[in-house]
């Protein structure tokens, strides 16, 4: 079994960082799409398979991530960088107090920060992170809104993680005869970083979100009546709905 089969079979059936959207909604209710989620994991935990899911973006992402690690060895100045991929075992860190799991894709040895590789793809995110006279601030908060609730999952699955560096690439498109600068030029890349001091209050409440999830996953509960009340995991820790 390959490595990176043993990681994917360590994730099955496991509420990951990089899923964590997939239990949130702007209201806080239970909406339509965190039952899909629910099932998912229902199926995992009973099966111990899932289902593949493929796109152009993800296989990129893929294929750009070793790239953008040089790239961030060429470019950070925050000292020696492991690529997780690079070790023997891929690593996928377990939270000690809540029931996440998350594989950063790189982090430096002694685990205080984590790198998040991001490859754009398409011409209006490359123009938009790529455009001088739109504020870092604004580009900050896109990221935050598209990868916010993974990071949070970093912070949770690592208590020593204190900072995460996401970057921004943008990789050197081979059917673009004009893109001729390294892949390591600086401008490729748009880091911005997040700090846990920052979230304190964001980190306990995806806690208590995934805590409640991680309970509906396993609940003989048909998932379409967790839309009505409002439900808990009691002190006990037990799922209970307030009607």
């Amino acid at each position: 079994m390959s490595k990176e089969d043993i990681w994917l079979k360590k994730r099955l059936g496991m509420i990951t960082a990089s899923e964590l959207g997939q239990i949130t909604s702007a209201s806080g209710r239970i909406i339509d799409g965190n039952l899909s989620y629910i099932r998912a994991k229902r199926w995992e935990r009973k099966h111990g398979f899932s289902h593949p899911v493929s796109a152009r973006a993800m296989d990129i992402g893929n294929e750009q991530e070793p790239m953008i690690i040089e790239w961030c060895r060429a470019n950070l100045g925050i000292g020696e960088i492991v690529y997780s991929k690079d070790l023997s075992e891929i690593p996928f860190w377990i939270s000690v107090d809540c029931p996440v799991g998350a594989s950063p894709d790189a982090f430096t040895p002694d685990m205080r920060i984590v790198i998040e590789a991001k490859t754009l793809v398409g011409a209006t995110s490359i123009e938009f992170f790529g455009d001088e006279y739109t504020p870092y601030e604004e580009k900050k908060l896109a990221v935050w809104k598209e990868h916010g609730d993974q990071l949070l999952g970093q912070f949770i699955s690592k208590s020593s993680v204190e900072e995460i560096y996401l970057v921004k690439y943008i990789y050197q498109d081979d059917d673009i005869m004009a893109d001729t600068d390294s892949p390591l030029a600086p401008w490729r890349g748009l880091v911005f970083n997040f700090k846990r001091s920052d979230y304190g209050v964001s980190i306990l409440e995806m806690q208590e979100r995934i805590r409640l999830f991680d309970k509906m996953i396993d609940a003989s509960i048909n998932p379409s009546e967790f839309k009505s009340g409002k439900w808990y995991v009691s002190i006990d820790g037990e799922l209970k709905r307030d009607d």
